[in-house]
């Protein structure tokens, strides 16, 4: 397995959904390749953050300005 596979499979593996070889050469790439462990701690810590964050809906006038510095930023690019 290539780091750019176990990128794409860590959704996957947090969820319990790979199976068989898959998992097997998911878990020895791990054991091997500290850039895909470091990514795997970068997932974590992302959804650890995310979950922290209040659960409360943004104001209209927050997400209007959200969506509006997206769309300039998508123009600028």
């Amino acid at each position: 397995m290539m780091c750019r596979d176990v990128a794409e499979a860590t959704t996957d593996a947090r969820e319990g959904a790979l199976t068989g070889m898959r998992r097997v050469r998911f878990r020895l790439h791990m054991l091997i390749c500290p850039f895909c462990r470091a990514h795997e701690r970068q997932v974590d810590t992302t959804i650890s953050i995310l979950r922290s964050l209040p659960k409360d809906e943004p104001s209209d006038e927050a997400r209007e300005q959200a969506l509006a510095a997206f769309r300039n930023r998508k123009r600028g690019a």
